[in-house]
């Protein structure tokens, strides 16, 4: 017992020891508490402290979100799209102006017309459709009369497109005699001259509208190839129907009062003058270019003095003179034509 006691006085004296310790370090700290310096300090600390934790957590947030942080609210960030476009083609031009709203057209609340949707009136008219290079109008031919009545009124004015052999009294040089090509029909009048050096000369007042002065003549197969092209086809493509003229001069005269619209073709030229241009006005009886065979046969095989002729056409409202009449009364409308031609 009296070691007991001894112990728990010895405790009791530390106890008493420590607690006057701490009570003279408190004492030291409340006096120095009063001092504005140290107060000052400890009031920096508690900001810094503050603003420590402040930061931190911003960082936080920072680093949680994928994109970086943007100053637009809440309403602005949602609403951005949540895919991007695709890159522009690379044809398209970066200072092309972007679409938008405005720019682009806004159809009619009330067409309800889509690919899987059409609409209910099929009565609309269809979408109109190119126009070929070649147009060949779906037409009735002249009456005999009609043509007859044209060739009267233009032989007024008209004169002969060549001076060599007239083709009147031989059917066989003027349109509809038959022919190996153009479905079996020819559309011109042929004036055979026997020699070179022989002008072909404008008919008609009027205008170059095609001219074609640097032909070059393909050799007889190739020839050969494309008019068996026509032979399948039963007609000859516009397009081939031209390797056939050679060098050739195409003449607009307009509109000619109670006839129609005329123009004439020369073909078969060795050369075309030089004035010849396109567009430029052209006066009748002005020389075009010299009479040859281009485009023909002979011209293929390398042959240029044999057969040398000016193929001359007249054409009306898109169709040949004549077309469809019979040989006899073909003669006789080409006979009114040249009637009163010098």
């Amino acid at each position: 017992m009296k070691k007991i006691r001894h112990g728990l006085r010895a405790i009791g004296r530390g106890l008493a020891v420590s607690f006057r310790w701490l009570g003279r370090w408190a004492g030291k700290i409340l006096s120095s508490l009063k001092s504005g310096r140290v107060l000052l300090s400890i009031a920096a600390l508690a900001v810094a402290f503050v603003i420590g934790i402040v930061v931190s957590q911003a960082w936080s947030s920072d680093s949680s979100d994928d994109t970086p942080a943007s100053s637009a609210g809440p309403s602005e960030v949602d609403s951005e799209p949540t895919s991007y476009p695709s890159e522009p083609d690379d044809e398209s031009s970066s200072t092309d102006p972007p679409t938008t709203p405005e720019a682009t057209p806004v159809s009619d609340p009330g067409d309800r017309s889509s690919p899987s949707n059409p609409p209910d009136n099929t009565d609309a008219d269809p979408v109109p459709t190119p126009t070929p290079v070649f147009l060949v109008l779906d037409q009735e031919p002249q009456t005999y009369q009609e043509a007859l009545e044209d060739a009267a009124r233009l032989s007024l004015d008209i004169v002969w497109p060549s001076a060599c052999m007239s083709p009147l009294p031989h059917p066989d040089l003027l349109p509809n005699a038959p022919r190996t090509y153009r479905s079996g029909t020819h559309q011109g009048v042929d004036f055979r001259c026997f020699a070179r050096g022989h002008p072909a000369v404008a008919a008609l007042d009027g205008r170059a509208v095609l001219v074609v002065g640097n032909y070059e003549d393909p050799d007889s197969d190739k020839r050969d190839l494309l008019l068996d092209v026509a032979a399948q086809l039963d007609a000859t493509p516009p397009y081939t129907l031209l390797t056939l003229y050679g060098n050739y001069v195409v003449i607009d005269h307009g509109v000619v009062p109670d006839v129609g619209h005329v123009v004439t073709v020369y073909a078969h030229l060795e050369s075309v003058d030089p004035d010849i241009r396109v567009g430029e006005a052209i006066q009748a009886g002005q020389r075009v270019g010299e009479i040859g065979n281009r485009g023909t046969h002979a011209a293929a095989n390398g042959d240029f003095y044999t057969d040398p002729h000016l193929h001359w056409e007249l054409h009306i409202d898109n169709q040949y003179l004549g077309a469809g009449l019979t040989a006899a009364e073909t003669r006789f409308v080409y006979t009114t034509l040249f009637a009163e031609a010098s």
